[in-house]
């Protein structure tokens, strides 16, 4: 496994393994494919190697927080470091 890019750096989304997206319905698969070309956080790498990104946003209401969008891993050959 390579250490060019660690949990907390930044990366461009440069495309989604089929088999990630295959089996969702539609509409979230229109939703996924958006967000590649994209930038985020990696929040951590797995045993697997995959690198978790996280794209969406939480909504604070009082007390209570609300978060929506999609946390997914992808294998390194579908990120880059961002600049």
């Amino acid at each position: 496994m390579t250490n060019d890019i660690q949990p907390g750096d930044r990366v461009k989304l440069l495309g989604l393994p089929d088999w990630l997206t295959h089996d969702l319905p539609e509409n979230e698969q229109i939703e996924m494919r958006a967000f590649v070309g994209q930038c985020a956080v990696v929040d951590e790498i797995d045993a697997y190697g995959y690198f978790w990104l996280g794209f969406g946003s939480t909504t604070e209401v009082g007390d209570a927080a609300h978060y929506s969008g999609h946390s997914f891993g992808v294998p390194r050959e579908f990120i880059e470091r961002d600049v």
